[in-house]
């Protein structure tokens, strides 16, 4: 799994978003997530791989960042997209325009 952030500050997610990778994944995204005020806005056009560890993951996040601010996913794979509606999540991580 990479994180990076984009010029625009959005986080571009690559690679797999699996149990086998998420403390990593966690691990890298907890420090850029402090960076971000008020909006994280998450790209996951480069994800092509997520279970259910994955999709708590993301609920997580969206849940700590709609706290104190704005949570966004700008784009998302069709693996992921897959994924959040057999797994019930399309209502809690719904793609922004």
């Amino acid at each position: 799994m990479e994180i990076q952030k984009d010029s625009s500050g959005t986080l571009v997610l690559k690679g797999s978003l699996t149990v086998t990778h998420i403390e990593s994944a966690h691990s890298q995204i907890e420090p850029l997530l402090d960076e971000c005020i008020r909006e994280i806005v998450l790209d996951l056009s480069k994800v092509d791989d997520i279970d259910i560890s994955g999709l708590q993951l993301l609920y997580a996040i969206k849940k700590s960042a709609e706290s104190e601010g704005v949570f966004r996913i700008c784009a998302i794979s069709p693996q992921v997209k897959e994924s959040v509606l057999l797994s019930g999540f399309e209502a809690i991580l719904k793609e922004a325009a």
